[in-house]
């Protein structure tokens, strides 16, 4: 492999707790009538906010709200430490060393990735970053990880795509390329059944694929 593309959130940082608590404090305070399941709301991790509170709720006005509180919310909590999972930094800077192109492909604001890449101290170290206004389309559609490739100017035959989500195994798969699970997803029942080519335990472990 020349080219690893990562997602963000629950795959390099270590994002997922906050954001449960994030949509669990902006459902309770929009739409308290909405009772979620934990299934459900590990599902909210693959998706960008706008699928997510649209599903609930046909007022846009009411989802622009919703938006707002839970980035205040999620914010808030994020300033108070947000880390990079284990052997991230080392790891891309292996790849990088082994001559491979690294690239972030989000659902995450452009803006917002950049800022939450910087402070995990993993930017420096990242030649791409595909976000949410990048594209009009959005996981699983394959289209931000085209974009991806396109801007690199990789091929797709030596290009992996590493994420938590089953969305972005789907995401990979319509795009051509080989994609890896991690394992300490949430979703790696969901994602295993989507065939992904490679699981890992740790990033550490990419070493092992390239």
């Amino acid at each position: 492999m020349k080219t690893i593309l990562f997602d963000l959130d629950g795959t390099l940082i270590q994002t997922p707790t906050i954001i449960l608590e994030a949509f669990k404090q902006t459902f309770e305070t929009h739409l308290k009538e909405v009772e979620l399941s934990e299934k459900e709301l590990s599902n909210f991790l693959g998706q960008t906010l706008w699928q997510t509170f649209e599903f609930y709720t046909d007022d846009k006005d009411l989802v622009n709200e919703m938006i707002d509180h839970y980035r205040n919310v999620s914010n808030m909590m994020i300033e108070e430490g947000l880390k990079a999972y284990p052997n991230a930094k080392k790891t891309i800077l292996y790849l990088k060393n082994q001559g491979c192109k690294i690239g972030v492909v989000t659902s995450k604001l452009k803006d917002v990735a950049t800022y939450h890449l910087k402070l995990t101290n993993l930017f420096e170290d990242v030649d791409l970053i595909v976000g949410y206004d990048d594209v009009k389309n959005h996981k699983p559609n394959p289209d931000p990880l085209l974009k991806a490739i396109e801007l690199l100017n990789v091929k797709k035959e030596d290009t992996l795509y590493v994420g938590d989500h089953e969305n972005d195994i789907k995401a990979a798969k319509k795009a051509g390329i080989e994609s890896c699970a991690v394992t300490y997803s949430s979703r790696l029942h969901e994602m295993l059944l989507e065939q992904p080519e490679y699981v890992i335990d740790n990033l550490d472990n990419l070493r092992d694929i390239i």
